[in-house]
């Protein structure tokens, strides 16, 4: 049991603001899920850590109806699960929801193409009593509320088979019912398991942000997307490509979003192949495996893709609007871009793999310009430039300039309350990067002609974004003339800039 209660939370103009939950489980590595499945103990057994049946409770167990799983449960001590049994059939009401909901979690992914996960007849002794799936209803006393554990793997790291351990009455927790609870925790936790009938070890952000998808997908009705949203949006400049180290590992299910634009910009088939394709390529990342099904069957690649998923970022929250990006953004936390005056400096902005830093500057203007250099002699391409008029309510309009080199776009700001700058890095591997931003405007481009940037004091290369010194004086003076070589002539280097 959760010790918290419920709180109610209204929107406050910026989109909705809901409580970020928290992860469902702590996800292991394949390295440690395998020392976990060394030891062999399912929650009956005296061996298992915590969540577990003690000695003293009788554990029972029922399969359900469709005859896919066995649920165990206790009546009494720390595991009980609610005693109603409305229908008067000896069981409670709670198992058989439990069991009810996994049929239909695992008819559906079936439905959807994706591989079954197989019985656990070979396991051994410590099986579960049979071959079927076992659902385990055990007290998580607050620390998570749901872990899918490995017992076997046919291949090195493949075709594994495993048992569910789920929270077995979600007193206190953040669901608005216990029949809510139960469908989130099953479609998540159980494609956990769809996944090991692949590859389980594909690390974090591919783990749980593919099943946070799977559970929007399965009922679009329930809210852990929308709940672990804020979890991504407010940390865009964090790498998505590289999985969070521990207290960041909410950030692994706001990717969830990433995945949510995947399936519905290119449909079923692309968390369909980067699974499939998983076991046939076995050594490979799962950004690989995405830009791979991108250029197979959408002629396009992870850079481009992502750009356009920072677009699509754009619109989420209050400024969410039919046709514009997801379908149901509007049920999405908004973008936390950091604001900026006008006119603004910056000396090194840095940019890291698979990732966007938003600023946001006072619309207003007749225009606003934003430019970027990038620090001579790095990797200039996958370079993107965003510049976007917003109300509180809308995107009005947007402006995009492309790598490789310099980036320079502007947008029309007079009608807009706000414009939203966005720098994109859409490269799937590779180390971090620095540039000069200018945000002004002034019709002449001051300031950011000839002035130089004060430098700041540089940032660990370890993650996140900031601003570092590296000899820009020289850099800042080219800037500079490069701006006003692009005002005058109104053309615009580094690939163009095009309205998205």
């Amino acid at each position: 049991m959760r010790s918290g209660a419920w709180l109610l939370v209204l929107s406050v103009g910026c989109g909705p603001v809901l409580p970020e939950r928290e992860p469902h489980e702590r996800h292991d590595s394949l390295a440690e899920a395998r020392q976990g499945q060394s030891s062999g103990a399912r929650p009956t057994s005296p061996q298992a850590v915590p969540p577990s049946f003690s000695a003293d409770e009788q554990v029972e167990s029922v399969v359900s109806p469709e005859g896919r799983f066995r649920v165990h449960f206790s009546r009494g001590g720390p595991n009980a699960v609610p005693p109603g049994d409305a229908d008067g059939n000896g069981v409670p009401d709670a198992v058989e929801v439990v069991g009810r909901t996994y049929d239909q979690v695992a008819r559906f992914y079936e439905g959807l193409g994706f591989l079954t996960p197989g019985d656990d007849a070979s396991v051994g002794a410590d099986n579960g009593g049979d071959g079927l799936f076992d659902v385990y209803l055990v007290d998580f006393a607050g620390r998570a509320d749901g872990a899918f554990r490995l017992d076997a793997c046919v291949g090195e790291g493949q075709r594994c088979v495993g048992h569910m351990l789920q929270e077995n009455d979600f007193a206190g927790y953040n669901y608005p019912s216990y029949e809510k609870a139960v469908r989130i925790l099953a479609s998540h936790e159980f494609f956990h398991a769809v996944q090991a009938a692949y590859r389980p070890g594909l690390g974090s952000v591919a783990s749980e942000g593919s099943a946070v998808w799977a559970s929007e997908r399965f009922d679009a009705s329930l809210d852990d997307l929308e709940h672990f949203s804020s979890a991504y949006l407010k940390w865009t400049d964090r790498s998505l490509v590289q999985d969070p180290p521990g207290p960041a590992a909410s950030f692994s299910y706001g990717a969830g979003l990433y995945f949510q634009y995947l399936g519905e910009r290119f449909g079923d088939a692309a968390l369909l192949s980067l699974w499939r394709d998983s076991l046939t390529s076995p050594t490979a990342s799962w950004p690989v495996l995405v830009d791979a099904f991108l250029r197979r069957e959408g002629s396009l690649d992870f850079d481009t893709a992502f750009v356009e998923f920072s677009r699509w970022n754009l619109s989420t929250g209050a400024r969410a609007r039919p046709g514009d990006g997801y379908a149901r953004g509007g049920g999405y936390d908004g973008l936390a871009p950091s604001p900026r005056t006008l006119p603004s400096q910056e000396a090194d902005v840095r940019l890291t793999t698979a990732s966007a830093r938003y600023f946001q500057v006072p619309g207003g203007s007749a225009e606003v310009l934003a430019a970027y250099e990038p620090r001579a002699g790095e990797d200039a391409s996958r370079l993107h430039l965003l510049v976007a008029a917003v109300t509180d309510t809308q995107v009005l309009r947007v402006s995009r300039a492309d790598g490789p080199g310099a980036l320079s776009a502007k947008v029309a700001a007079a009608d807009a309350t706000h414009v939203v700058v966005a720098l994109v890095d859409g490269r799937h591997e590779g180390v971090g990067r620095y540039g000069a931003l200018c945000l002004t405007a002034e019709a002449s481009g001051a300031p950011c002609v000839g002035s130089t940037p004060e430098p700041e004091t540089p940032p660990s290369d370890a993650g996140g974004c900031g601003a570092a010194p590296g000899g820009t004086g020289g850099a800042a003076w080219l800037f500079g003339l490069l701006l006003v070589a692009r005002w005058a002539s109104r053309t615009w280097v580094g690939g163009g800039v095009s309205s998205v």
